[in-house]
C-alpha cells in the first residue's frame, strides 16, 4: 500500500528529530563519562604552578593593570600547595596573588567568608596566620581542572 507523500515526509522528519534527540543525549552521556574521569585523574603540583607562572609571564608582557585576578591566583596557590603537601602562611598567599598587600589581605578574608579558604593559627608560631583550602574549596578546585581536562562543565 502506497502512503501519500506528505505523511512519509512527516515521518521522516520524525524519525530525524529522534534521532538527533538521542544523539544530543549520547554526547551528554560522553560529555559526563569524560567529566568523571578526569575527576579522577591526578592533578600535580607542577601543573598548577606552570598555569601561575604562565600568568606571570603574561603579566609582565602584556602589563599586569588588565589582568589582576588576585582570588584566582590564591586559589591556584593553595591548591598546588595541597598538591604538594606545603602549608602556606599569610604573607606567601599575599606574595602569589600579585596585589598589594591589603588587596590580598581583603581577597583572603573574601575566600575565607565564602568557604572557599580557611585560616588557621600556626601552631608552631601563634603570630602566624596559615591558609588552606577548605573542603568545598579543594571540591571546587578539583571540579575545574576535571572540567578543563575533560573539555566539558560538571554537570
Amino acid at each position: 500500500m502506497n502512503q501519500p507523500a506528505l505523511w512519509r515526509e512527516s515521518s521522516v522528519e520524525q524519525q530525524i528529530a529522534r534521532l538527533e534527540q538521542g544523539i544530543g543525549e549520547l554526547k551528554q552521556r560522553v560529555a559526563s563519562a569524560r567529566y568523571e574521569a578526569a575527576l579522577h585523574e591526578e592533578v600535580r603540583e607542577a601543573e598548577v604552578r606552570a598555569i601561575l607562572a604562565e600568568r606571570r609571564t603574561r603579566e609582565a608582557i602584556l602589563g599586569d593593570e588588565l589582568f589582576a585576578d588576585p582570588a584566582w591566583d590564591m586559589l591556584l596557590e593553595l591548591y598546588a600547595s595541597h598538591l604538594g603537601r606545603h602549608i602556606v602562611s599569610t604573607s606567601e598567599l599575599v606574595a602569589a596573588s600579585a596585589v598589594p598587600a591589603t588587596t590580598a589581605l581583603r581577597w583572603i578574608e573574601k575566600l575565607d567568608s565564602v568557604g572557599l579558604a580557611r585560616r588557621i593559627a600556626d601552631p608552631s608560631d601563634r603570630r602566624r596566620v596559615l591558609v588552606e583550602l577548605s573542603d568545598e574549596g579543594l571540591a571546587k578546585m578539583r571540579s575545574y581542572f576535571a572540567a578543563v581536562r575533560s573539555g566539558s562543565s560538571p554537570s
